[in-house]
C-alpha cells in the first residue's frame, strides 16, 4: 500500500468502521456546503427563498463523492481507487435491468396519488422539471461515496437487506436540510420519518440493482 494511505489506513476505528468513518465527513462535507449557499439569509433571519433551497442541493452532492473517494483512497490504495472507477463506468448489462428502474419512479408516483387522495393535497405530484439535472447529477456525484464506497464495507458486515436498510437509513437523513426545496412533494418538513422510510426502501431497490451489476 503506498506510504502516503499508512497514517490513515492503520487506523483502528477507519479499519473496523469504515461505513461510519465515510458518514460523517459526508455529512460535515455536504451541510457545509448547503449552509453556506443559505447563509447570507439565514443571518437576516429570513426564511429561505425556495430557490435558495434548490441551489442547496446540488452544493450537498460534494459530499459523498468526495468522501467516498478520499477513503477509497486511503483505505484500498490505488487499486481499490481503480476498482470504484471501473464500476463507475460499468453500464453494460441485461435490458431486464435498466427496466427494473421504471419500478422506482412508478412507486413513487403511486405512494404519492394514495397519500393525494387519502391524506392531504400536498402531496400531489408536481412538474419540477430541473429535477431531472439533479437527479443526473445525483446519480453520479452521490452514488460514488453511497454505492462505490459505503455500501460494499457495510456488506462485509451485514447482510443484503440490512446493509441496504442502514444506508438507506444514513441516506434519507443526508437530505433533511433540503428536502422541502426538492420540489417532488413539498412539504417534507413534517413527515421527516416518513421521507427516511422511502429513502430506505428505495435503497433497498439500489442495493438490488447494484447486486446484479456491480455498476455504481
Amino acid at each position: 500500500m503506498p506510504a502516503d494511505s499508512a497514517p490513515f489506513s492503520n487506523s483502528p476505528f477507519a479499519r473496523k468502521n469504515p461505513a461510519a468513518s465515510y458518514f460523517l465527513p459526508a455529512f460535515a462535507i455536504s451541510w457545509t456546503a448547503a449552509l453556506l449557499i443559505a447563509a447570507p439569509e439565514l443571518f437576516q433571519f429570513a426564511p429561505l427563498a425556495k430557490f435558495t433551497g434548490i441551489l442547496m442541493f446540488p452544493a450537498m452532492l460534494l459530499g459523498p463523492g468526495i468522501a467516498g473517494i478520499f477513503l477509497t483512497r486511503k483505505l484500498d490504495g490505488r487499486d481499490g481507487l481503480k476498482d470504484l472507477f471501473a464500476r463507475v463506468r460499468l453500464v453494460r448489462f441485461p435490458l431486464r435491468c435498466y427496466t427494473a428502474w421504471l419500478v422506482l419512479p412508478v412507486l413513487v408516483l403511486g405512494v404519492l396519488f394514495c397519500l393525494k387522495t387519502f391524506v392531504s393535497p400536498v402531496y400531489a405530484p408536481n412538474r419540477f422539471r430541473i429535477g431531472v439535472t439533479f437527479g443526473l447529477l445525483a446519480g453520479f456525484l452521490e452514488e460514488i461515496g453511497w454505492t462505490g464506497f459505503a455500501y460494499p464495507k457495510l456488506r462485509q458486515r451485514f447482510a443484503v437487506l440490512p446493509a441496504a436498510a442502514i444506508l438507506g437509513l444514513f441516506w434519507g437523513l443526508w437530505h433533511a436540510s433540503v428536502i422541502d426545496f426538492l420540489g417532488a412533494a413539498s412539504p417534507h418538513g413534517k413527515t421527516l420519518p416518513a421521507f427516511v422510510a422511502a429513502m430506505a426502501a428505495m435503497r433497498v431497490l439500489i442495493a438490488w440493482f447494484y447486486g446484479h451489476t456491480q455498476s455504481v
